[in-house]
């Protein structure tokens, strides 16, 4: 249909839900961080509506979620007539800004290097605080260059990109890390098979399911793995095959999508 309120293809959509449970607010934040990055920028509420229903949402658990954003203080609204007009707080623009690369590049962002601690003790190694170290054994860990003070009484020594043997890749990414991206990545591939959507509202309900279920893998882990197995692992795949949908699949405009809906 060219109406401008039919789904997205049932097949490709299908596919991608089965890729992993949707949380209502988490979908929200991706679809706002999608079409509202700007300063300013909403989305309208009926927009917004037609979105998460093509994702087989509820509306009474949309309305639930945005109670909660805007509670924790991610979202903001405004009225425009009968309806209103969502967008991000500056701080979720923040925080969504923070990881934008990582979720949109067409390659991974990895940090300048990375180093192979051992520790003297087990207790030692806890004392290692940081976001992106990525503990091994007891005494030993992963850590980006210059992220934390290595203590003296530390080994340390450089860790080679691509070449992580079998023991440390399955710590990496853990054979449910790796089957959750190859499921992904055989979605994606459906999506790009297929024939792009007509209906303005069928590519935006395509693009932002596609953008979330990525967004909601690579998000899980920090940037270790990516950095660290090379180009031989499916979050490598999935993250070429995202790109190309993305790129295939133009960042919707939120007006011309609430006059699809109105036509």
């Amino acid at each position: 249909m060219e109406d401008g309120k039919s789904f997205a293809p049932q097949p490709v959509v299908a596919a991608l839900l089965n890729c992993g449970a949707l949380k209502t607010w988490s979908v929200i934040v991706t679809i706002l961080g999608d079409l509202s990055a700007a300063p300013g920028a909403r989305v309208p509420g009926p927009v917004l509506s037609a979105l998460t229903e093509g994702m087989g949402m509820k509306p009474e658990a949309m309305r639930v979620a945005l109670h909660r954003l805007r509670r924790d203080g991610w979202v903001q609204s405004e009225r425009d007539g009968r309806s209103s007009l969502y967008g991000l707080t500056d701080h979720g623009r923040a925080l969504t800004r923070s990881v934008s690369q990582r979720v949109y590049g067409d390659t991974a962002p990895p940090p300048d290097g990375w180093q192979i601690v051992l520790a003297p003790t087990a207790e030692a190694m806890q004392g290692l605080d940081h976001p992106d170290v990525i503990i091994l054994a007891p005494r030993a860990a992963l850590l980006p260059d210059g992220a934390a003070a290595v203590p003296d009484t530390f080994l340390a020594w450089a860790a080679m990109p691509g070449a992580v043997p079998d023991w440390a890749r399955q710590i990496l990414a853990p054979a449910e890390l790796a089957a959750a991206y190859a499921t992904l990545s055989d979605a994606l591939e459906l999506a790009l098979q297929a024939p792009v959507p007509r209906a303005p509202i069928d590519r935006a309900v395509l693009r932002v399911l596609a953008l979330h279920q990525w967004r909601r893998l690579v998000l899980r882990h920090g940037p270790g793995p990516e950095a660290l197995m090379g180009r031989d692992w499916p979050g490598a795949l999935a993250r070429t095959l995202i790109a190309r949908l993305l790129e295939r699949l133009d960042r919707p405009d939120p007006a011309i999508l609430t006059r699809a809906l109105s036509a």
